[in-house]
């Protein structure tokens, strides 16, 4: 219930996180490709850098936003709450992350800190110390970037330090929820690695909210950020929000330190899909898997992982069939949420062991287009086909344009120009078997001349001189002739390129 009524609040942190061990660095084109992406998603807080000492690719972003005269309303920047340590204590100078917001424009932030680290002795800066220490800073952020900056501060070792030290967790909570009304921030932002089991951060973040709450502090915020680490990140993140976090601080997509984390677009749909029509209205919902796909490329230069919920490519496949029309006769009536209906895309047949004869039909149409062949009785002669070749020991690929076209084949089928085409205009091959292809062209173009017309078309003849009689011991033996029948799709005496091509993807892909 808690979960359907919801109003997330999201910081989007995708030009951010995405950098986080990131194998590619970002450069300011790839900044403002993810930046275009968070602007069609309608997040209206977003993080644009961390500021540290460096000068990061975010800064030479910003001053092209700057100079842009683009709206940096709802930015926010990272900066430590303190940025170094003598003796033990926290320095209040330098504050490098702060005046590079104010150098910048960037009037919200989130403040930074921990509670365990090794090098601060707590005995002698103790929480009450570390309390004045915070106060004091957001005194300086209201002086010097704006009375009406939002403020966040992260708990950045917040599990670690409530199963070793949680009174520090407990005093600094009720220091925030007990500032006077017009003194309080925005909010308190904390994040586990990854470690933490769910039933441990459900109890932790319920008994923070409940402390906000007892304290009258009912309007701040509680955004979590889950790393990933062991299965568990989007399963914590969504415990989490039924726990009395209010929102996530995360990117649009999973791409992060280590193995990631709880990302916007799979917290925001897996809310829809509990019923939240809340979301629905603050955020453009219906382009989060996009720009997921689309940050996830300009990140790491590949798309997502073909198994990732929601926004991998086979995410919206049809598998099952029979589950998905349930007690229904139509196999493509899908029983629950439908997310593909949702976000308005055609589910894909997935073409496996499980697949039964109308789903195989479906997939013929969907590939190739109309045909009287494809019907209910060729789609089950492909599932018996399929099955004939697993127990023939045969582990053949059926879910490409080649694979299915080579099924239909062996189910009887005659194969189309149609199918040719669609397999030749084809871009699913690896770099390898592209190579080898042009190789057998060049050899091709040779036979194709012989005949005087570079037509890419060469007589039967010609074909087994070139490429069969290794294999064929006569060019008039039965066997020969299948052959060659079987490359002549269009039964017109001439071997295509584009039918012999198809031959030569399909052995590829195996």
């Amino acid at each position: 219930k808690k979960l359907k009524q919801l109003d997330m609040f999201v910081l989007d942190n995708s030009l951010r996180e995405t950098t986080v061990a990131s194998v590619y660095a970002h450069t300011i084109a790839s900044k403002r490709a993810i930046y275009n992406e968070i602007k069609k998603c309608g997040f209206q807080y977003y993080f644009v850098e961390s500021f540290t000492s460096d000068t990061r690719i975010g800064e030479l972003f910003l001053e092209e936003l700057i100079s842009q005269k683009e709206d940096l309303s709802g930015a926010f920047g990272f900066a430590d709450l303190w940025e170094k340590v003598v003796d033990g204590i926290p320095q209040p100078e330098p504050q490098v992350g702060l005046e590079k917001c104010k150098k910048f424009g960037i009037n919200h932030v989130m403040l930074e800190f921990d509670l365990m680290y090794h090098k601060i002795d707590y005995n002698r800066f103790n929480m009450k110390k570390l309390c004045k220490f915070m106060e004091d800073r957001f005194k300086w952020i209201r002086a010097n970037l704006s009375p009406e900056s939002l403020i966040l501060v992260n708990f950045r070792d917040f599990s670690s330090t409530l199963e070793n030290e949680p009174a520090r967790v407990w005093e600094v909570v009720r220091f925030l929820a007990t500032l006077p009304p017009q003194e309080r921030i925005l909010g308190i932002a904390y994040e586990d690695l990854g470690k933490s089991i769910m039933d441990q951060m459900e109890v932790w973040t319920k008994a923070v909210r409940k402390e906000m709450d007892r304290c009258g502090w009912e309007a701040g915020q509680l955004l979590v950020h889950i790393h990933e680490q062991w299965g568990l990140g989007n399963a914590t993140n969504l415990e989490c929000l039924a726990s009395g976090a209010t929102g996530i601080w995360a990117g649009v997509c999973s791409e992060g330190a280590a193995l990631g984390h709880a990302d916007s677009c799979t917290t925001l749909l897996n809310l829809i899909r509990l019923g939240n029509t809340v979301v629905q209205e603050r955020y453009n919902c219906k382009y989060l898997r996009e720009a997921a796909i689309n940050v996830t490329k300009i990140t790491t230069g590949e798309l997502p992982f073909k198994r990732t919920p929601i926004y991998g490519d086979r995410a919206l496949d049809m598998v099952f069939g029979f589950i998905h029309s349930a007690m229904k006769d139509d196999p493509t009536t899908y029983d629950g949420f439908d997310i593909a209906k949702f976000l308005g895309v055609e589910r894909t047949v997935r073409v496996t062991t499980m697949a039964n004869g109308d789903m195989l039909c479906m997939k013929l149409h969907e590939v190739f287009g109309e045909d009287d062949q494809f019907n209910e009785e060729m789609g089950n002669a492909m599932k018996q086909q399929i099955l004939v070749n697993a127990r023939e020991g045969r582990r053949e690929e059926y879910d490409s344009a080649a694979g299915l076209a080579i099924l239909f084949d062996q189910a009887g089928g005659q194969l189309t120009p149609a199918m040719a085409n669609a397999i030749n205009e084809s871009t699913e091959n690896q770099p390898r078997i592209e190579a080898l292809i042009a190789e057998v062209k060049v050899e091709w173009d040779k036979w194709d001349a012989a005949d005087g017309s570079a037509d890419d078309k060469i007589p039967f003849d010609n074909f087994y001189n070139g490429f069969m009689t290794p294999y064929f011991g006569c060019y008039r033996c039965e066997d020969t002739q299948q052959g060659l029948k079987a490359l002549d799709m269009d039964d017109d005496g001439w071997i295509d390129w584009f039918e012999f091509k198809f031959y030569l993807v399909w052995a590829g892909r195996q």
